[in-house]
């Protein structure tokens, strides 16, 4: 049995750690760059031309309010959708409530604690609660209501929008204009 030879030894070849840690570095920095990138676009197109332009809540809500008035006829269900979304999002920026994330029987006793003219309180609530099964039970709406509902959420943001103090002008201490608001309970 000569021609049968022995298993020859495992050989030791040792580790070349230079190029592995180069790869490794060259990995990290392409997903660094790739998620920087990522970034930088996710934010610029989520933030959008025109919110970096509109500075204050009643100017974003005027200008989405424009924008779906413009579009004229649409079905109730997106028209609901967006009009409630316009109006949520004008109460959290403006009162700094979630609205957004709440619910329509989580924001009903919410808003008797804001700061609103009391005329605008029972519409606002009808308009949150005659909204809800439109949008999501599909009930047909009135074509009318909508531009009424649409002027109703547009008159309660220039309402709703706070006056900065004239230079010079002194307190209302006028008992008759000081009735129409709530006190904020919030506190």
């Amino acid at each position: 049995m000569t021609d049968i030879h022995d298993i020859k030894p495992v050989l030791d070849i040792p580790m070349q750690w230079g190029w592995w840690m180069a790869a490794l570095a060259v990995l990290i920095l392409l997903g660094s760059g790739a998620a920087l990138l990522w970034r930088r676009r996710h934010r610029a197109s989520a933030a959008g031309p025109l919110s970096q332009a509109l500075a204050s809540p009643q100017e974003e809500a005027c200008a989405q309010l424009d924008a779906l008035a413009a579009e004229g006829t649409i079905a109730g269900k997106p028209f609901y959708f967006r009009l409630s979304a316009i109006l949520r999002r004008y109460m959290e920026r403006r009162f700094g409530i979630p609205a957004a994330e709440m619910t329509v029987e989580e924001l009903l006793p919410g808003v008797e604690r804001l700061p609103l003219p009391l005329d605008l309180v029972q519409p606002l609530k009808a308009l949150c609660r005659a909204a809800e099964p439109i949008k999501f039970a599909e009930r047909p709406v009135d074509p009318e209501r909508m531009p009424r509902d649409l002027n109703f959420v547009r008159t309660f943001v220039q309402r709703t929008t706070p006056v900065g103090p004239v230079a010079g002008a002194q307190p209302d201490n006028n008992p008759t204009t000081q009735q129409t608001q709530k006190p904020n309970k919030l506190n």
